[in-house]
């Protein structure tokens, strides 16, 4: 009586571990739809849209310069809309949305939020344009991902980014 009563204990195991592998397997395959090379473009752009917004959201109150204040605005409100479709690209992917930037870039953006008059300007600028080329390598490699929907993400916005970083290049180059 005993042994049967281990018996059915036993089956009754295997039966909710082989419930609960079928849940695994459900929940696996409802992970990140995206090979490493899109997770890491996605993420990167995540934090590369942010850190620009924050920027020129600091640049449009801080700058006297109207060219400045002007691209400032671009900015802020075009990345703004390419960051709301990276969010979907996000979500429709199941990646975790990431709405922070890094120590080191929230860091840069803190030293020139204290500068002032023509030298923010200048330091504006020129992080404009350095993250700006970043951009545009990142997305020129983001046009050969292999994942459809990151693909067409990165071909949409890299001609945007490429004016961005040309219009930065001008002013920039008119402050010196």
């Amino acid at each position: 009586m005993r042994r049967a009563h281990y018996i059915g204990l036993f089956i009754l195991l295997i039966i909710a571990q082989a419930c609960n592998d079928k849940r695994k397997a459900k929940n696996y395959n409802q992970q990140v739809s995206v090979d490493g090379d899109a997770l890491v473009f996605i993420r990167k752009a995540a934090e590369s849209g942010i850190a620009e917004v924050e920027a020129s959201s600091i640049a449009k109150q801080t700058s006297k310069n109207p060219k400045v204040v002007q691209f400032a605005t671009m900015i802020a409100d075009q990345h703004s809309r390419i960051n709301e479709e990276l969010k979907s690209l996000q979500s429709r992917n199941m990646i975790s949305s990431n709405d922070t930037i890094s120590l080191e870039k929230q860091q840069e953006i803190a030293a020139i939020a204290k500068k002032s008059g023509v030298e923010f300007d200048r330091e504006y600028m020129a992080m404009m344009v350095k993250d700006h080329e970043e951009a545009a390598a990142l997305f020129s490699s983001g046009s050969t991902i292999r994942t459809a929907s990151v693909n067409k993400f990165a071909n949409k916005f890299l001609p945007e980014i490429k004016a961005h970083l040309d219009t930065a290049k001008q002013i920039s180059a008119g402050l010196k």
